[in-house]
């Protein structure tokens, strides 16, 4: 069955570089002994999620371990907040180390099997990369690297990339019905048994072992609110609006900012460079923008935040996040936009307080439509973005506001760019 919202998702910001490609170009063709080979894709599919989950646990480890020691000096694996750091002038110089490390390692491929270790190492630096995004890629590098081996064609390698990443979802987030819907709405582009099977398995796989190794605990814990009202939900509607405008602005100087980064990298792979020295600069003004800010998502939803954190994080990490991967043309991953989101809806609430002081706004609800907006407006992947901000918190009485305010983020964004331009 094609996937008849195609016109309305090709205009967004890919999740990542390596998943947002021509997914026309990925059909893949039915051979015979048909159910043998569902089968058999199908059981890759499960390998594809023990792979990323084993494999995730490691590179996590390992980004924390790099973070550590270059941010603390320390060959520790613990998690500490990058904005602890006291390592003064060198904030300037880690992420553009990082950034020069990363692209040794590349040496101008696309092939996920070395965009990973480069993620790993650019991550470990303080780029605002989510650490996801390389544990995204596990499976998919197999595949590829191993297609031979698994005899299977270019698109059913492909299929083990989006199973792999689905999984990856699934076990981090503790989300297996967003990683479902961000397989269907952005990177399968046909659903049938053959290619829904695969990845249904490895999200099954991805989920089981989050649960088995974090309980039903949500990754966000959420402050219970005041009851939803009429004005407030009108609030929201307009929080909607307006971050559904900010989308535009950011896709197209994300699209911009590709595009001269593909200039330069024209001329020499080392301009890119220049992509890291904003994060070095502002991560050195103020550290709380270093890194994907995930550590500030609970403190968002129970208010246990500053103006100036929210200001650092919704604005400041925004810039920084905008120069990183658009000049490196990485495509953007789920937990930077859920932080800056979130920052920017408390943000909005706390000035629509001061407008109108006589409605009664949530700041948590506003963060938590500003999380779900952002998504929503960047990556078109709407229904995702619903889902999880409830598969996130466990929180059911969001989902009206959520729901409403991504709509309206969406409608507003996509006539606005029509058309997609690659670099």
């Amino acid at each position: 069955m094609k996937n008849i919202l195609t016109r309305l998702y090709k205009n967004g910001l890919g999740i990542h570089s390596v998943l947002s490609g021509d997914k026309e170009n990925f059909e893949i063709i039915s051979r015979e002994g048909y159910l043998r080979h569902v089968f058999y894709l199908q059981a890759l599919g499960a390998g594809a999620g023990i792979l990323t989950v084993g494999a995730g646990m490691a590179l996590s480890w390992l980004i924390r371990l790099i973070a550590n020691l270059a941010f603390f000096g320390e060959l520790t694996a613990g998690t500490r907040l990058l904005a602890e750091s006291e390592a003064g002038m060198w904030l300037l110089l880690i992420p553009v180390a990082g950034a020069c490390l990363s692209l040794l390692l590349l040496r101008r491929s696309r092939n996920p099997a070395l965009q990973l270790p480069a993620q790993v190492v650019n991550i470990g630096t303080g780029a605002p990369l989510g650490v996801e995004g390389p544990v995204m890629l596990i499976a998919g590098a197999a595949a590829i690297q191993g297609q031979r081996r698994l005899r299977i064609s270019g698109p059913e390698a492909h299929l083990l990339l989006v199973a792999g990443a689905a999984a990856a979802v699934a076990w981090y987030f503790g989300a297996p019905v967003s990683a479902l819907l961000l397989a269907l709405e952005l990177w399968l582009s046909s659903w049938s048994l053959l290619t829904l099977l695969p990845v249904l398995t490895a999200i099954l796989v991805g989920g089981l072992a989050h649960y088995c190794f974090h309980d039903m605990q949500p990754f966000f814990a959420m402050k219970p609110g005041p009851e939803l009202n009429t004005p407030a939900f009108l609030a929201y509607l307009v929080l909607g609006l307006i971050i559904g405008l900010m989308s535009v602005g950011i896709i197209r100087s994300s699209r911009g900012l590709a595009r001269l980064g593909e200039r330069l990298r024209r001329h020499s792979p080392w301009w890119l460079l220049l992509a890291a020295v904003p994060v070095g600069v502002l991560g050195y003004l103020a550290p709380e923008s270093l890194g994907n800010g995930e550590a500030y998502g609970s403190d968002l939803l129970k208010a246990h935040v500053t103006l100036q954190l929210l200001f650092v994080v919704g604005v400041v990490k925004l810039i920084a996040w905008l120069f990183f991967t658009g000049g490196n043309n990485t495509g953007t991953t789920i937990t930077p936009l859920l932080i800056m989101g979130g920052a920017i809806g408390m943000l909005w609430a706390v000035v629509a307080l001061g407008i109108c002081p006589g409605v009664v706004i949530d700041p948590v609800m506003a963060a938590l439509i500003g999380m779900g907006a952002l998504f929503a407006g960047v990556t078109r992947a709407w229904l995702t973005a619903i889902v999880l901000m409830l598969e996130l918190t466990h929180y059911l009485p969001a989902a009206l506001p959520v729901t409403g305010a991504v709509i309206i983020a969406v409608l507003v964004s996509w006539p606005l760019i029509k058309t997609r331009r690659t670099v």
